[in-house]
C-alpha cells in the first residue's frame, strides 16, 4: 500500500506529529486514497550524519540532506506534479525551515508487486485483481 520514508534531521516529536498529519492529508486528499493505508517511516539522524553537495552537515548552517521515498502504484505525471508540490511545501510550512526542501522520489509499483498479510495485492483484494497497473484519479481542483 502507499508509504513514505523521510530521512532528514532529528525533529521534536511534536513537529513529527505536525508533519504526519499535514503529509497524511495532503496525500489522502490529493489521491483518493484512504488516509488510513497511508503509512510513514521517519529515518532521523544527527549533526554529522549527513552531506550535501560534498560538504558535511554541521546542524548550524547550509541543507540538510532531505529526502522522502513515496512507495505508490503508478500515478499519471499530473498527480505527481501536484503531490511533489504539495509535499515539499507541507514539509517547509511544518518544520520552519524555507531552505529544507526535500528531494522526492516516487517508487511506482503494480499491484503483483506488492504484499499484504501474506499476499500480493492483487490475490488479496478483487479491486486490485481487477485494476490495471496505472490508478487512475481524478484531478484534484
Amino acid at each position: 500500500m502507499p508509504c513514505l520514508e523521510i530521512s532528514l534531521p532529528k525533529i521534536d516529536i511534536g513537529t513529527k506529529e505536525k508533519l504526519t498529519h499535514a503529509l497524511t492529508k495532503v496525500f489522502a486528499e490529493s489521491t483518493k486514497f484512504g488516509a488510513e493505508i497511508f503509512g510513514i517511516r521517519y529515518h532521523e539522524y544527527e549533526a554529522g550524519q549527513s552531506a550535501s553537495g560534498g560538504v558535511v552537515w554541521d546542524g548550524r548552517s547550509g541543507r540538510p540532506y532531505l529526502h522522502m521515498l513515496l512507495y505508490i502504484p503508478r500515478i499519471n505525471r499530473a498527480m505527481k506534479q501536484m503531490l511533489v508540490e504539495k509535499f515539499s511545501t507541507s514539509f517547509v510550512e511544518t518544520v520552519g525551515k524555507e531552505n529544507w526542501i526535500p528531494v522526492i522520489h516516487i517508487c511506482e509499483h503494480s499491484y503483483d508487486n506488492v504484499g499484504v498479510e501474506g499476499k500480493l495485492l492483487s490475490d488479496q483484494y478483487d479491486a486490485c485483481a481487477k485494476s490495471k497497473f496505472y490508478y487512475d484519479v481524478d484531478d484534484a481542483e
